[in-house]
């Protein structure tokens, strides 16, 4: 009788949960020979994506494990459409505090990762058939009074906890590279041999998906001259082995924004290392924006002339980083109700942002803000505001749920933004003049 073949696809993050699974299943009695099979199986030297298509699609069975909504799909969603088999043959096992599937698998079974749904899933593969077309393999997986039974339920709750182990293991640092440190002479870094690790998300940080066998030079080539922390991160290596404290490292730009290289661990054996773990925290430029904004402006200038700029400096950010990237998608990208509602609750952030910043500048009092501007546009500035106090409790009580009304409410904002602008310039004019006397 030919073999039943299951494919588990997987992150490499969760590989551990993976294996278990397989080493689980090939337990079981069963009356068809089970062949399991995850990328961790690939043989060196193997071309990766000729091996994932001869082995995906001579699955019968194909099984996603979703332990975090933060893993990368890439690899998953490329796996998936080699796979070309009956619907009901997919299934996707997602942690409990998961509520749905992955986009690309809604439409297949999904099982929580509890006992009760993985033994659900022990059951569909051997006992009711719902996965091998009718055939039962051993229906003994059923009855918790045989020995196949009790060790199905024994399966069930190890991988059970290992799910659960994931949920806490992931609120650790999201974004995190190690680096298994080799030498091509005594305090020489051999970059060719020294192995990457990590988590996907530090990986895909740098531009690339995480995959077996990475080596840093892997990361040297990717990121060029584009950043100086690698190169700072070598020549601090040497002193760190011997106990020195590690420098800091320079901050670097990514697609994601702009991040920080912390090394948090170094582990040496006989004054040499062998093992660094760097985490990469974002940068919130905004906040650090108004922190250094204060210091940027001359100690001599007027108080009031300074909090002008500041306000100026708030409204080209309103403008530019919150209320034009997001109208141009709601305009020319036609996003999902579902984007949609994310933008609104981006853009009422952003705004809160920038309200917790014109606090920090004392001037979110009407008497502090007033005490900016000539008296003559006291009337106007208090319209502008009502306006765009209107404005955003639309946005937050009846939040747009299509692009075009989302388009038009975040126009109506920016329209309320340049006269904001406006205001703003005549008032700056206007002191330019009186100190140009």
């Amino acid at each position: 009788m030919a073999q039943l073949s299951i494919f588990v696809s997987h992150g490499t993050k969760y590989a551990d949960i993976a294996i278990s699974l397989k080493r689980s299943l090939l337990r079981v009695q069963s009356s068809r020979r089970l062949s399991v099979k995850l990328s961790e199986d690939m043989p060196a030297g193997r071309e990766w994506r000729k091996w994932i298509d001869d082995n995906v699609r001579a699955a019968d069975v194909f099984v996603l494990l979703y332990p975090h909504p933060s893993m990368d799909m890439s690899w998953c969603n490329y796996e998936l459409g080699r796979f070309y088999q009956r619907d009901d043959n997919v299934v996707c096992i997602r942690n409990v505090d998961i509520p749905t599937p992955p986009r690309v698998f809604e439409p297949y079974q999904s099982i929580e990762a509890d006992q009760a749904g993985l033994m659900k899933f022990m059951k569909d593969l051997f006992v009711t058939g719902a996965l091998t077309a009718g055939e039962v393999l051993n229906e003994n997986v059923s009855k918790v009074s045989t020995d196949d039974g009790a060790l199905a339920n024994e399966i069930a709750r190890e991988i059970a906890e290992q799910f659960a182990a994931a949920r806490v293991d992931e609120q650790l640092y999201e974004r995190r590279l190690v680096i298994s440190v080799q030498y091509a002479s005594p305090g020489k870094l051999d970059a060719e041999n020294s192995i990457i690790e990590g988590n996907e998300n530090g990986v895909n940080l740098l531009g690339f998906h995480h995959m077996p066998g990475m080596r840093w030079s892997d990361v040297r080539n990717v990121l060029g001259t584009s950043a100086e922390w690698p190169v700072e991160l070598e020549q601090a290596m040497a002193t760190m082995a011997s106990g020195q404290l590690p420098p800091p490292l320079s901050p670097f730009r990514s697609p994601s924004g702009i991040f920080i290289p912390v090394i948090v661990r170094a582990e040496s054996v006989d004054r040499q290392l062998r093992r660094v773990v760097v985490i990469f925290v974002p940068a919130d430029s905004e906040r650090l924006g108004a922190l250094f904004e204060g210091s940027s402006l001359p100690m001599a200038m007027p108080a009031t002339f300074k909090s002008l700029v500041h306000i100026l400096r708030l409204l080209y950010r309103a403008r530019w980083d919150i209320l034009e990237p997001r109208r141009a998608e709601a305009m020319y990208k036609k996003p999902s109700k579902e984007r949609c509602a994310e933008i609104v609750r981006l853009v009422l952030s952003d705004y809160d942002e920038l309200n917790r910043d014109l606090a920090g500048l004392q001037l979110s009092g009407d008497d502090a803000f007033h005490g900016v501007f000539d008296s003559e546009v006291w009337e106007e500035i208090d319209a502008r505001g009502a306006e765009w106090l209107a404005l955003t409790n639309d946005l937050r009580a009846k939040p747009p749920d299509n692009a075009e009304e989302l388009s038009s409410l975040l126009t109506a904002l920016r329209s309320n933004n340049a006269k904001w602008m406006n205001i703003g310039a005549t008032q700056y004019a206007k002191t330019v003049a009186r100190y140009a006397k």
